[in-house]
């Protein structure tokens, strides 16, 4: 049985508690893009800059806690991170912590920035993956999302990564029915293993009805909220929000797909968030029926 909160005279939701902090988050990007893609659960684009981009220092100041706290790995996602001046020097600082996982479009990733990583990756124990998201296979599809071009910018960036020795893991919001998860799977294996990835892996995101989602698809409706018949015959520390948190140039937030949510501000440090968190939104009713976890893995 979980933990209540009483959000309203109306509605009373559970809390997911901190289980401990294994996963720290750090929004690079902000919200600034090159691209404005029709399903952006934070509506993130060129002239998106209501999140800013986090400096060095900022990181730097992040991490020192996060080191103190028993953070075991990182991610760091965006807006695209890559459009971030001190990107090089900010991945360089988190692998001195721990093990990082980057978020990017690929789009921006040249030959030469490659081989920059490369070295980056040969000069840190610890291991530094790559999630390049990309919507389709097929170039008109892709770009139909993405914007004129990102198909064959992102596969350019791949190319640069696998030839640089990473295999980056390709990651795609649902635009099929759930059952053939499995089919488009194998597909998008192959079109990595065509791209001459070493070892072709895809990670599979539910859509969320957020930012431009929602406003090209649907909002949530009022039926798609956390309730404490969701956790029955489910431990509500497997979700993602029991172990990990979001920082960003403005604060820490409960995770990354709430980061333009007010309500998911938690602190202006990390250790102000360590605490239990009312499951309040209709995200996190995606996140529970779909199992979803923003990591690399479960």
């Amino acid at each position: 049985m979980s933990a209540q909160v009483k959000i309203s005279s109306k509605r009373i939701v559970p809390e997911v508690p901190l289980k401990g902090l294994e996963t720290l988050w750090l929004q690079v990007g902000g919200t600034l893009c090159n691209l404005e893609c029709t399903h952006c659960f934070i509506s993130c684009g060129p002239k998106n800059d209501t999140i800013p981009m986090m400096t060095l220092a900022q990181v730097r100041e992040r991490l020192e806690e996060s080191a103190t706290l028993g953070v075991k790995d990182y991610y760091i996602t965006g807006g695209e991170v890559f459009i971030n001046p001190e990107i090089f020097e900010i991945l360089n600082l988190i692998l001195r912590y721990g093990p990082l996982d980057v978020l990017t479009n690929g789009t921006q990733i040249t030959a030469e920035k490659a081989r920059r990583l490369q070295e980056i990756q040969k000069a840190s124990r610890h291991p530094l993956r790559f999630r390049v998201s990309m919507e389709s296979f097929e170039e008109s599809a892709n770009d139909a999302i993405r914007g004129k071009s990102a198909y064959k910018k992102a596969v350019t960036g791949i190319g640069h990564l696998a030839e640089a020795g990473f295999s980056p893991i390709l990651t795609i919001t649902r635009s099929w029915e759930e059952e053939l998860d499995g089919e488009m799977e194998l597909q998008f294996i192959e079109f990595l293993r065509a791209n001459r990835v070493p070892q072709p892996q895809i990670k599979i995101l539910p859509g969320f009805m957020l930012g431009k989602l929602a406003e090209n698809e649907r909002p949530y409706t009022d039926e798609e909220r956390v309730t404490e018949a969701c956790f029955e015959n489910f431990d509500i520390t497997q979700l993602q929000c029991a172990t990990s948190r979001m920082a960003t140039g403005e604060g820490v937030y409960v995770c990354p797909i709430l980061v333009d949510n007010p309500m998911a501000r938690m602190g202006n440090t990390i250790e102000e968030t360590l605490r239990p968190f009312p499951l309040s939104h209709p995200a996190c009713y995606t996140c529970r029926v779909t199992g979803m976890t923003c990591k690399s893995s479960t």
